[in-house]
């Protein structure tokens, strides 16, 4: 039996044929599809799950959760999801799926330039201007940070930097903080955090790169989804309600 697709919170419906999926009593607890065709699952992830296996824990992460949730009802399934972006454990919002290798591969290649990504943002303090774009290289060091660095440091300790691009707009200012939309013009490991605290602006709730006693969580959102479908050509637009905690800074 088939159906066709649907998303939330995108403007037009697919017109793709899928499978009926599984009852949505299999969902993992917290994680909501937002968009779903023959290529893709798109979920919502919450705060406080990884959104693949770790080292440490290769069970409670969403990509496993949601591959469990549509083998349901055939134990001898080998069905697989592959991830497609990540998003940090503390980060809540958009995690996008692909069905196969080769469809996960085609949104690689448009990933960086062809997708827009923007998030919701909470600073600690008061940025000095409404708008602008932090450029930079990054590089993790020993202990798994990411920080700037410049080309010569990079290759001087060992490590592999990469450009990264993060355009911001203030939405509104607040006694001790500054809420903004945040564009990933690159995508590399804890961009958005690395750079709001190198301009002295870490996010409200950032253990690592801030006062991780500033709020109950990291105020650090996935908000907004926008790209060409690589097989249908058509634009999909995908939105992450914000969770509670957002409300009062937006």
């Amino acid at each position: 039996m088939e159906e066709k697709a649907r998303r939330r919170g995108s403007r037009r419906a697919a017109e793709l044929l899928m499978p009926k999926p599984p009852p949505k009593k299999y969902l993992p607890r917290g994680i909501v599809i937002l968009f779903e065709d023959a290529d893709l699952v798109v979920v919502e992830k919450p705060a406080g799950l990884l959104s693949v296996p770790a080292r440490y824990e290769r069970e409670k992460n969403a990509l496993t959760l949601m591959t469990r949730f549509f083998r349901k009802g055939n134990p001898r399934s080998r069905k697989e999801l592959f991830a497609v972006n990540r998003i940090d454990r503390e980060t809540s919002g958009i995690l996008v799926l692909a069905k196969s290798l080769a469809f996960r591969e085609r949104m690689h290649e448009r990933w960086n330039g062809g997708v827009e990504k923007t998030y919701l943002a909470v600073a600690e303090g008061a940025l000095e201007n409404d708008a602008g774009t932090v450029e930079s290289f990054l590089a993790e060091d020993e202990n798994y940070r990411v920080r700037s660095v410049g080309s010569a440091e990079a290759a001087a300790l060992g490590l592999r930097a990469r450009f990264a691009a993060t355009r911001y707009e203030v939405v509104r200012r607040g006694r001790g903080w500054t809420s903004a939309k945040v564009s990933l013009l690159t995508g590399r490991k804890n961009q958005i955090r690395a750079h709001f605290a190198e301009m002295g602006h870490p996010l409200l709730g950032d253990a690592v790169y801030g006062r991780g006693n500033s709020a109950p969580r990291l105020a650090l959102h996935a908000w907004k989804l926008a790209f060409e479908h690589p097989r249908t050509r058509e634009r999909v637009e995908i939105v992450s309600a914000p969770p509670e905690f957002f409300r009062k800074f937006f």
